[in-house]
């Protein structure tokens, strides 16, 4: 669970990325976020990830509380997948998925020999999403649509009790954004995850989506459900902000 009380986040020079958003992301649910800004989407994403601590209101993650000094901790209870995330090419997907994060490469860390449960973690992210009997290919072999789903099955890896999934459709097409919505409700549901994913354009979130938090100039437009969403209410708000 996600949970965002009256956060703001100062847009740089003036106005704002964020103004007083109120939300909750349930346990086993997928909610899309949309918004033609990608620095609102950055925004909001980051404050859900642990990435960042509001400037103003309060943000918890599965309970803990979003601060300064929490910010390790409650970042290990979030899988981040950015689809601009470095791979090392010639390595196997099982290598790339143990590897440490390239912050946090020390040799030390490298040479040493990953635990029995962590590879077995590993094998087990690769079948949820469909990679297991590739584990040995070479990371990059991969098509854009099969490095997404390899890079959400290494955020897996790491049982993480919530899932953020920034802007899968700035790297593949309309059919594979498809495919990925229905892999992230599945596993919403299945590994009793909450899942936040942006996207540029909301259209896709119609058949897949159990929520939608639309953001426009700073403010949060809507918060519900995809049929909710289509209210003409709902459509004219957004239209208007968005001239």
């Amino acid at each position: 669970m996600i949970e965002l009380l009256g956060v703001s986040v100062p847009r740089r020079g003036r106005g704002w990325l964020l103004h007083r958003v109120c939300a909750t992301l349930e346990t086993g649910e997928l909610t899309v976020v949309v918004s033609s800004d990608p620095a609102e989407r950055a925004a909001l994403l980051d404050t859900m990830a642990g990435r960042r601590v509001p400037d103003e209101g309060r943000a918890w993650i599965s309970r803990a509380p979003v601060m300064a000094e929490s910010l390790g901790r409650v970042r290990r209870l979030c899988g981040d997948v950015d689809p601009s995330a470095e791979l090392v090419a010639h390595r196997s997907l099982f290598w790339n998925a143990l590897a440490p994060a390239s912050g946090s490469r020390t040799l030390g860390r490298l040479l040493r020999l990953p635990r029995r449960r962590e590879r077995e973690a590993v094998m087990l992210a690769l079948e949820r999403v469909g990679l297991r009997g590739r584990a040995d290919e070479r990371a990059g072999s991969l098509s854009p649509f099969d490095r997404l789903r390899f890079l959400v099955a290494r955020a897996l890896a790491q049982r993480p009790r919530n899932l953020i999934v920034r802007d899968p459709d700035t790297v593949i097409g309309p059919t594979e954004i498809a495919a990925i919505l229905a892999l992230l409700r599945l596993l919403a549901r299945s590994e009793h995850l909450s899942v936040a994913v942006s996207l540029t354009d909301g259209g896709p979130a119609r058949s897949f989506a159990d929520r939608v938090l639309m953001l426009g100039e700073g403010l949060l437009l809507f918060d519900g459900t995809v049929q909710a969403m289509e209210a003409p209410r709902v459509a004219w708000r957004a239209g208007a902000l968005r001239r």
